[in-house]
């Protein structure tokens, strides 16, 4: 799995900023530490202002870089609403106002993050890590949507020196996530953290000679959701483990370790196959059940030639 982590704090101004890093050491290190900062006292959150962190994870593929040119985040608030408010069914519409409000006296706006703009690879990327994207403050309100512009560099290498463009599949290089209210999780009365689960598997695709990047992306709740974590053996087989539900497909590539991690997962019964290469048999794990908010260990698997 691939992550992105963006932080926001909810206030009027601050400084926005960005932090990428690719060892799994590194990325679990900031991970830990953001939660255990962010889940204390609320001592640096003015009154009546919120945090909200966004992390962004990703399916991989088997490719060999896919490198994405990020170039502007930017998060879209209701500022007539407060976080807990329900989901209202016109709220993501383009012309929803906020409630109580009209479109002579709007509340919804658009917040551009401060961020800094960069080429990444999301493939290094993955098993349950995440990266600090970017961070902002931002008025007070709920939480709509959150809209990801791409640059024109967004390659995917196939090996080590060949590599094509990938255009971004559409008439504009960006997108939009809607945001619901489940999705966001509370570590307190005004710090939230939100996960965007981005599965480069469905996004990346090759069209009429050329690579287009339509991305799709899942938002959850990564404190309320299930997660699946084991160990492939040995690292020679280099094997891609995909995860089967009943609704849905979730893939991983493990470390050099042989580690792997599946985050967004529903509660249900799933079976995993990890498909051997170099030789190696492929084999499936079955009737996996699992729980709401719970974490699956999976005894380590061993591929066979």
């Amino acid at each position: 799995m691939i992550d992105f982590y963006l932080k926001f704090l909810n206030m009027k101004t601050a400084a926005k900023w960005l932090a990428v890093g690719s060892s799994m050491a590194l990325l679990f290190f900031v991970y830990s530490c953001s939660k255990e900062n962010s889940s204390g006292s609320n001592a640096n959150i003015p009154p009546g202002q919120s945090r909200l962190s966004v992390y962004m994870m990703d399916d991989p593929v088997s490719f060999y870089k896919v490198l994405i040119d990020i170039r502007q985040v930017a998060v879209e608030i209701d500022t007539a609403t407060g976080q807990d408010s329900p989901d209202n069914n016109d709220q993501w519409n383009n012309n929803y106002c906020g409630f109580g409000r009209n479109e002579h006296n709007r509340s919804v706006i658009w917040d551009t993050l401060d961020i800094t703009p960069g080429v990444y690879n999301l493939l290094d990327l993955r098993n349950g890590t995440d990266t600090l994207l970017g961070a902002g403050l931002y008025p007070s309100g709920k939480i709509l949507k959150i809209r990801i512009t791409l640059g024109s560099a967004d390659t995917v290498y196939t090996d080590s020196s060949t590599f094509y463009p990938m255009a971004v599949f559409g008439p504009s290089p960006s997108f939009t996530i809607n945001v619901k209210r489940e999705h966001v999780s509370s570590v307190s009365n005004n710090d939230f953290q939100l996960w965007l689960d981005f599965n480069l598997e469905r996004s990346v695709f090759f069209w009429n000679g050329q690579f287009l990047l339509k991305p799709y992306i899942v938002v959850f709740n990564y404190q309320r959701s299930a997660k699946i974590r084991g160990r492939v053996l040995p690292p020679l087989a280099s094997p891609l483990v995909t995860a089967y539900g009943a609704t849905d497909t979730l893939y991983a590539i493990p470390d050099r370790g042989g580690n792997y991690q599946f985050s967004n997962v529903t509660a249900g019964t799933w079976s995993i196959n990890f498909k051997g290469h170099h030789g190696y048999q492929d084999t499936t794990v079955s009737d996996i059940v699992v729980d709401s908010m719970k974490l699956v260990k999976i005894p380590d698997v061993i591929l066979h030639q």
